[in-house]
């Protein structure tokens, strides 16, 4: 009887020291090549910092963006740092690199590092070329374009000084074929040119760079070359159009920026803002296109700081696009979404979206 107690005591002893608790480790470590290097307080200052400041106050240290995001990484998935040398396990840190960052956490930023944060927040590159912040001003009307396989989409946006925008505007146009001479492409680009309305500035996506193809898909390589060269005789009409940005001297920007009515956002932005961006694929618009014809926002943008941001849709648009079918009110609503991103990241400066492109 006394032997099964003992064994029980043990089986009960081992089950106790198999719980392990995850905790901070104040002393310095010899990985680091500084045994001691830091005193206890100095040490729980650091790990104070790496886990509860935030990413975009980290910058004021002796550290590198690209290293900062590791951490923000690492701290995404498992929380917190647990011990200086835990640091060592990202990729890009070595003792060097650690120390001077420990170091320049104990002893404080230099007074020149405290603008760092502030470079964070500067303004993103979204167009090419890019707008010019003296003619966002002069800016009343615009028309986004989007260029699919079998139909070219627009949408007309109506801007004015606190009013909500409205939508003057959703047509397209079917292209019958993809594989067409470049003589139908001419005829076809000029038909498209009589439909679109006029405009201030023209929106469209920038075209997918050119990229090795593998074996057999020389079709798609043939319709990337077709939709590339509508985009580029279509936008090279618009430009050629009469422009308050391009016919007056006086209306040039004294930026450094190139004064233009044709503007090329880059891939995937629209996506990314209003969320149909999965992966490496582009999902449906419609669900979220209706979101915004009932109730005139889109969803996560209940807070919009202008009420220029805010999308008035007429009701016989909005029966437009309902008779269509589902692939052409797909490339009606990726030319609306299009119109919009450029409006609320280039236009309005909607601090709601652009923090999206700020992470």
């Amino acid at each position: 009887m006394l032997g099964q107690l003992v064994r029980r005591g043990l089986r009960y002893s081992r089950c106790v020291y198999a719980v392990h608790t995850r905790t901070i480790k104040v002393d310095s470590s010899t990985k680091l090549g500084f045994p001691c290097a830091y005193t206890d307080e100095e040490t729980r200052k650091i790990l104070n910092t790496l886990n509860e400041q935030d990413v975009e106050e980290l910058y004021k240290y002796n550290i590198s963006k690209y290293r900062l995001k590791k951490i923000e990484g690492w701290r995404k998935k498992f929380g917190t740092f647990l011990s200086l040398e835990q640091v060592l396990e990202l990729d890009g840190f070595g003792v060097t690199v650690l120390r001077k960052f420990y170091d320049s956490i104990v002893h404080g930023p230099k007074e020149d590092a405290v603008v760092a944060p502030k470079a964070i927040k500067k303004d993103v590159k979204f167009t090419t070329p890019l707008l010019s912040a003296q003619m966002v001003p002069k800016i009343n009307s615009c028309v986004s374009l989007y260029v699919g396989l079998d139909y070219v989409t627009w949408a007309h946006f109506k801007l004015a000084k606190e009013q909500p925008t409205a939508l003057a505007g959703w047509n397209s146009y079917n292209i019958s074929d993809r594989k067409l001479h470049i003589n139908e492409l001419i005829r076809n680009v000029s038909q498209i040119n009589r439909l679109i309305p006029e405009a201030d500035v023209y929106v469209v996506e920038n075209p997918p760079v050119a990229q090795a193809s593998a074996m057999g898909s020389a079709v798609q390589t043939n319709i990337n070359v077709q939709r590339s060269q509508l985009i580029g005789m279509l936008m090279l009409m618009l430009a050629n159009r009469p422009s308050p940005f391009t016919d007056n001297s006086a209306n040039h920007p004294t930026d450094g920026t190139v004064s233009s009515n044709v503007f090329f956002l880059k891939q995937y932005l629209s996506a990314r803002l209003f969320g149909i961006f999965i992966g490496n694929e582009r999902v449906s618009s419609e669900e979220v296109i209706r979101s915004i014809m009932e109730r005139q926002l889109a969803p996560n943008e209940e807070v919009l700081e202008s009420i220029q941001s805010r999308l008035i849709i007429p009701s016989g648009l909005k029966i437009i696009y309902e008779e269509n079918d589902s692939a052409e009110r797909e490339f009606l609503g990726q030319s609306l979404l299009l119109g919009l991103t450029f409006l609320r990241l280039c236009i309005f400066k909607c601090e709601d979206s652009l923090k999206i492109f700020r992470r």
